[in-house]
């Protein structure tokens, strides 16, 4: 067996094994999305190795890398992210060395940690290569529509068509204007936040092949007062507008941005709103009316590298990812 670095003609042999060994029940695989991932990320391209056996492709681990703000410091993280063992060869190790290998590179190249939201399936096999779970994602759930909630768990919710376009992102991702109400996000946040800019949020929400985000903002004499990033969801329990991102300027009461968010939760026929529980108090606001906070998100497990002492990760105590931090990848 061969291990090496993956060169971009190796990608059309990477999604063809991705396909083979996962399928696309979760996620379609594509070209275009691995690049978008792995190649087109702000924060850089992705360590990749790959495993031959002969000239067939057998393995491929991947590391999406990340960046964290926390006390002005940036910090360089990896996300583990897409792994796949051609069938043929699956017990044989395969996965477990290019996993370790891809940490010791990244340790040896100052990457502080990884983190990753693994499966109960794949969650084992991490914690016994020094993962630690870091605990469950709060959620915050705001209900609008509890009858028909209600309905959807006793019949299957019905279809609509209504999609977001992200029409509302290109008004709204202005670099002046967002740049600025970013800079106020971060004056008001104490915990350790992922590194946002213009051309992460346009990566991340624009320019990504798989969903489809819409934003709402608000403004006061042409400066944008607020900005929530969404998508809509059909679910079990019915339409979910998950909040992936939430700007909220300085000293601002947030009115016109949950009137504006409420506006479009009747026009999208939505039955309930989520938000990363670990969002700074003042974006919680913009849940108006009957709303909880429940342990229901993804399990995010973490392994230390270049930074040793993980504590404030465990139970979220100074980490505030959001769902756009940890959905699709």
């Amino acid at each position: 067996m061969e291990v090496r670095e993956a060169k971009d003609e190796d990608i059309p042999a990477i999604v063809d094994l991705l396909k083979m060994s996962l399928g696309e029940s979760l996620m379609p695989k594509s070209e275009r999305y691995w690049r978008w991932k792995h190649i087109e990320n702000p924060f850089g391209r992705s360590p990749v190795l790959l495993c031959f056996e002969g000239s067939v492709l057998i393995g491929v681990r991947a590391f999406m890398r990340w960046e964290w703000r926390y006390n002005g410091r940036i910090y360089d993280a990896v996300r583990a992210v897409d792994t796949a063992t051609h069938p043929d060869y699956q017990g044989k190790g395969i996965f477990k060395n290019l996993t370790l290998s891809l940490v010791k590179y990244c340790k040896e190249h100052g990457v502080q940690f990884v983190f990753n939201t693994p499966n109960e399936q794949s969650k084992p096999g991490y914690m016994k290569m020094g993962w630690e779970e870091a605990g469950r994602l709060p959620i915050w759930v705001n209900i609008q529509r509890p009858f028909r909630i209600l309905k959807n768990l006793i019949t299957k919710p019905a279809s609509n068509s209504i999609e977001s376009t992200n029409n509302g992102l290109h008004k709204f991702l202005n670099e002046s204007r967002v740049k600025a109400l970013i800079e106020m996000q971060r004056s008001q946040t104490n915990p350790m936040i992922t590194n946002v800019s213009v051309p992460y949020l346009v990566w991340r929400y624009v320019d990504v092949p798989v969903a489809q985000y819409e934003a709402i903002g608000a403004e006061h004499n042409g400066q944008l007062t607020g900005l929530i990033i969404a998508r809509i969801k059909t679910t079990r329990l019915g339409r979910e507008l998950r909040i992936t991102d939430c700007f909220l300027g300085k000293d601002v009461t947030g009115k016109e941005l949950i009137d504006c968010l409420n506006e479009k939760k009747r026009e999208w026929s939505i039955d309930y709103t989520t938000l990363s529980g670990t969002v700074h108090v003042n974006s919680r606001k913009i849940l108006s009316g009957l709303k909880f906070s429940a342990a229901v998100g993804p399990t995010v497990t973490v392994r230390p590298l270049g930074l040793s002492d993980l504590s404030g990760m465990q139970n979220f105590k100074n980490w505030s990812p959001s769902l756009g931090d940890l959905e699709l990848f």
